[in-house]
């Protein structure tokens, strides 16, 4: 069995916006936090749980999707998408509850890897 998706992501110039639109299209229940530059909203129970997601608010990004997947070994992971044609847009960050990466596949589509403790 392949490496499970664990986590969306949906990014756009006008966060609430996103938000209020999800809201309504899907029922989603969105936890939003933070303000300004740093919006973010966790989508709650996407997926019977097996998927969180979220809403990040990107004022001067670009608007796309991005799909987490779970890696045991998130250095090495990174180091065989390099290998395999990919760039690192961001190198991992440790939050304290997860360690992500964000690489840009060699069509450049975003791809997230997250290893979790």
């Amino acid at each position: 069995m392949g490496l499970p998706i664990v986590h969306i992501e949906i990014a756009g110039t006008n966060g609430p916006e996103l938000e209020s639109f999800y809201r309504a299209m899907f029922d989603w229940k969105i936890d939003h936090q933070g303000e300004g530059d740093l919006q973010y909203g966790f989508i709650q129970e996407i997926a019977d749980g097996d998927v969180g997601g979220g809403i990040r608010h990107e004022p001067e990004g670009p608007n796309e999707i991005v799909f987490y997947v779970e890696v045991e070994n998130l250095e090495n992971a990174v180091a065989q998408a390099v290998d395999l044609g990919a760039s690192v847009r961001i190198n991992p960050i440790d939050t304290g509850k997860i360690t992500f990466a964000l690489i840009t596949d060699p069509q450049g589509n975003p791809v997230g890897l997250i290893q979790k403790p």
